[in-house]
């Protein structure tokens, strides 16, 4: 197979679109490593990958109460979409725990660098402060460098999709880590609102029950997707249910800070059910929005693709 040279790959944008120059190559589909698998399950729920833990003290915060008493649901979503956590480029680091099934925990840090609708850059390092991992994801594909093996992976949506069984895209990744609203399906519209002091529950079901807690399975509608919104307007919880499958992703948002303009939420817990549950906390020691980034990403020529 010929090898590429060293491959700087440097996002410059066209409108919202991020072109990768110097990189062309076709999507293979070999099966990724434990390690891949793992990068792939955040990214659905979580996108965010993410060693050493921080000792940033952690100071909890009440969400607002919600003072909607009777709104409708267009009301709640569209003052919900106003407040959305808006920008053009985001600069972040985190501390993140990933708890898997077997009840084992791997801490590591995270860089994340963004452009609004375009590209998501992020820098894992382990506990010793080496980057071990560097991840280029833009609208159509994710690139994965892993230094420790000396390796690359270039992958589609369309590939993750078949992999993890569920729908995933770059909006999807890119709301999940800012935490802002996304429909799991896009043909899929918030039809009921409901009553849980101190938020409100938009969601996808048909409302029979005066609160979401009492409504029953629908085997016509096996999966569900629920936000809980604050007196904010922004969403503390989002949880995707398959009943079918019995299994849900939940995120919760915690600790909202001023940011630009907007509240960034600066604690994200994803859990995954299971017997064993999968569980993501990341935790934000810093967020800048406005400033101008790069997104600097280099293949070198030895690294070999997988």
């Amino acid at each position: 197979m010929n090898r590429p040279q060293a491959t700087n790959i440097s996002a410059r944008e066209t409108g919202n679109q991020v072109i990768s120059d110097n990189i062309n190559f076709p999507v293979q589909t070999k099966s990724f490593s434990a390690g891949r698998k793992i990068v792939c399950c955040m990214l659905v729920v979580f996108p965010l990958l993410f060693a050493c833990k921080s000792t940033r003290k952690v100071v909890e915060t009440a969400p607002a109460d919600v003072k909607l008493k009777g709104a409708g649901v267009i009301q709640v979503f569209d003052s919900m979409m106003l407040h959305q956590f808006d920008f053009e480029w985001l600069t972040a680091k985190a501390d993140v725990d990933f708890t898997d099934k077997t009840g084992e925990t791997h801490s590591f840090d995270v860089n994340i660098r963004m452009r609004k609708d375009s590209v998501i850059w992020l820098s894992i390092t382990p506990m010793l402060g080496i980057e071990a991992v560097r991840i280029l994801i833009t609208q159509d594909s994710l690139i994965i460098l892993d230094r420790v093996h000396r390796e690359y992976s270039v992958r589609s949506f369309e590939y993750l999709e078949e992999v993890l069984k569920t729908p995933v895209n770059f909006e999807m990744v890119q709301a999940v880590i800012i935490g802002n609203y996304f429909p799991y399906r896009k043909s899929e519209k918030l039809k009921s609102i409901y009553e849980d002091n101190p938020f409100v529950i938009l969601s996808t079901m048909n409302k029979r029950q005066s609160r979401r807690s009492l409504e029953e399975k629908d085997p016509a509608k096996p999966i569900t997707q629920d936000f809980w919104i604050d007196g904010n307007y922004r969403i503390n919880r989002s949880r995707i249910t398959d009943d079918k499958l019995n299994r849900w992703v939940e995120a919760t948002y915690r600790n909202f800070i001023p940011v630009a303009g907007n509240l960034y939420p600066t604690q994200l817990i994803v859990t995954i059910s299971s017997s064993s549950p999968v569980i993501i906390k990341v935790s934000y020691s810093k967020v800048v929005s406005g400033e101008e980034i790069s997104f600097p990403f280099t293949i070198p020529e030895k690294y070999q693709r997988k």
